[in-house]
């Protein structure tokens, strides 16, 4: 494909946005000579659909937008890493982000066990059209061995080396000390607005704005370790599973978000050796106790999936709630949240109480912070298949163009100064209950 079949597909979505002026209206306060204005941004994980992720990106940067804060899992973690790859917060970066999709070999990504597995691209093509249980039965066995050896269908390797390579490589990014210095370059002229409400509280005591920070993460890549029961969080948590975590190539952490379980094969990383400083780094960033490590901890590997599993849609991850945001947490979702549904059979119980799981901690975040309704969009990825890793060209350009009608929508019903009315509101009841009670004697 070519990346302006994309542009093609959306001219209508783009040319409305100016006809509106959308992109000429107030979504943050934070802002830089250029007279862009930056957000935070986390996107879903869904396989495939994250095509759709591109055009509500892609329009959101024709409105002006810039991206500071990037984070998401699986789908969403890819997206995510590459944006912030591609060059520093100021550039406008879904242009290239497209053309990299565009010539995505993404039918190469269900790789088998070795590069002469037809079977397991088969398996997966059946399973796309419903099959009857006898000929599922048929194809399965068929790849039997594939489980056998590698604990899933897919080696994982064709995407990984992508990554690495052909798109981090191309960027000049192969550390994530190289990624840390390029998501901390500040914009020149980055500053809070001046004639901002909330000024006192979005500074919280500082005179100005401070600069971005390259040794802070901008990134947040959620994965889950299953071997340690753990939500990670890459790269800050990186330093639990490698020496020298400033070398690690961010290709590693996009690898571990998107092992969907069965699907490709699980992330394993020998642990370090667990000295008192790494002891340390368990406790503060994961929780670990002295229980813990008298019952063997830790174990001789970590093993990394989906980081789906866990949190599909971390909305969380640059939450602060003692004061105003000097920049919105905008959150794209890949469908609409399904809470009714009919378990009917085995497998319907299986899949659901898998599903339940990985959604729960995202609804009990917005369930205790409503006020993020506010800033997320939900993407209808209409009956397009999660899994199907042969979207033809007319599906992935639905797609993306469903993703930026998506965009066109939320820009043209949010309103930011409302959401910090919100916000407000929400800090005057923590300062409440974050101050000291005087019981009576």
């Amino acid at each position: 494909m070519q990346a302006q079949q994309f542009f093609d597909q959306v001219k209508p979505v783009i040319a409305a946005l100016k006809a509106e002026g959308l992109d000429q209206r107030i979504y943050s306060d934070v802002i830089d000579d250029a007279g862009m204005q930056y957000v935070d941004l986390v996107m879903e994980g869904g396989g495939v659909l994250g095509v759709a992720l591109l055009g509500y990106v892609y329009v959101l940067e024709q409105a002006g937008l810039r991206f500071s804060g990037l984070g998401g899992a699986s789908a969403g973690s890819i997206t995510a890493l590459v944006l912030a790859a591609i060059d520093v917060p100021a550039a406008e970066k879904s242009s290239r982000l497209i053309e990299i999709v565009a010539n995505m070999p993404m039918a190469s990504f269900v790789d088998g066990k070795d590069d002469e597995d037809e079977d397991a691209p088969d398996f997966v093509n059946t399973m796309l059209t419903r099959p009857r249980l006898a000929k599922v039965l048929w194809k399965g066995g068929q790849v039997v061995d594939n489980f056998e050896q590698m604990h899933a269908l897919n080696r994982g390797e064709v995407f990984h080396d992508w990554l690495k390579y052909d798109v981090l490589g191309h960027c000049g990014v192969t550390s994530t000390l190289a990624l840390r210095q390029r998501m901390g370059t500040t914009p020149a002229g980055w500053r809070l607005r001046d004639d901002t409400r909330y000024r006192a509280s979005q500074l919280d005591g500082a005179a100005a704005l401070p600069p971005l920070d390259p040794a802070r993460d901008y990134l947040c890549v959620v994965t889950a370790d299953i071997a340690t029961e753990t939500k990670v969080e890459f790269p800050r948590m990186a330093a639990l599973y490698w020496d020298n975590p400033a070398t690690v190539n961010p290709a590693e952490f996009a690898r571990c978000s998107m092992s969907i379980p069965l699907f490709f094969k699980p992330m394993r990383v020998p642990m370090p050796a667990f000295d008192e400083a790494r002891r340390k780094l368990w406790e503060d960033m994961a929780g670990l106790g002295d229980h813990d490590v008298e019952n063997g901890f830790p174990p001789a590997e970590c093993v990394f999936v989906d980081g789906g599993v866990l949190s599909n849609f971390p909305i969380d991850v640059f939450h602060c709630s003692y004061k105003v945001p000097t920049r919105p947490t905008l959150g794209a979702k890949l469908q609409w949240d399904e809470r009714s549904h009919v378990i009917d059979g085995a497998f319907k119980l299986v899949t659901q109480t898998f599903n339940s799981a990985r959604h729960c901690l995202d609804y009990e975040f917005i369930r205790k912070n409503p006020d993020f309704k506010q800033l997320v969009t939900y993407i209808d990825t209409a009956d397009h298949d999660w899994l199907n890793f042969s979207l033809s060209d007319a599906d992935k350009l639905d797609l993306f163009d469903r993703g930026a009608k998506a965009a066109f929508r939320f820009l043209e019903g949010f309103d930011w100064q409302r959401y910090k009315d919100t916000r407000a509101k929400l800090v005057e009841v923590h300062q409440e209950a974050s101050r000291p009670q005087t019981l009576p004697v």
